[in-house]
């Protein structure tokens, strides 16, 4: 005669019957006796997608190496993922702009809707966007952003690199 045995704390059963407990996945836990479920840590999400067997994970840190690329037609962006993808294969990046001008830096404003960003802003998969129909003459701070499945779950800001160009090409 088989008795049914409730897991103890740090061990979960997904199904109820006679299978064997299985530890909590990387970086979750359990309360008690006869969970179910293993809870995230503090910090540590699972997306509605991610299935309750996968370990919890983190938004990304900051992408790296941010640098530009300046013709007369063109910005290119470039950046090194992120050192930590936060556990997870989906990191994104999104591009925010802002133009200041020259004399008053502290003057500054959005600058995405006179901008054109190739392939797009936001969404973007690959480490790298191309910038079009900029201004000569102006100071432009870009702030690259890196995201994942669980960074909508998270109350922290995203992390960002940031970089300013001047694209005063008139040597004056």
């Amino acid at each position: 005669m088989n008795t049914l045995k409730a897991c103890q704390s740090g061990f979960y059963k997904a199904f109820a019957g006679n299978l064997k407990c299985s530890k909590c996945p990387l970086h979750s836990f359990s309360y008690g006796q006869g969970t179910a479920i293993c809870y995230c840590e503090k910090g540590f999400f699972r997306s509605e997608k991610d299935p309750p067997t996968m370990a919890c994970t983190r938004p990304p840190s900051a992408p790296r190496n941010l640098m530009y690329n300046l013709n007369d037609t063109c910005l290119m962006l470039e950046w090194s993922p992120p050192s930590d993808p936060g556990g997870r294969r989906d990191v994104t990046y999104s591009v925010l702009c802002k133009r200041c001008d020259p004399q008053r830096s502290d003057q500054c404003r959005q600058c995405e809707e006179e901008l054109r960003f190739l392939p797009r802003p936001v969404g973007l998969v690959h480490a790298a966007v191309t910038v079009v129909d900029f201004s000569v003459h102006a100071n432009y701070t870009f702030e690259v952003e890196s995201f994942n499945g669980v960074s909508q779950m998270s109350t922290i800001a995203p992390a960002g690199a940031t970089i300013t160009v001047s694209t005063d090409q008139g040597g004056e």
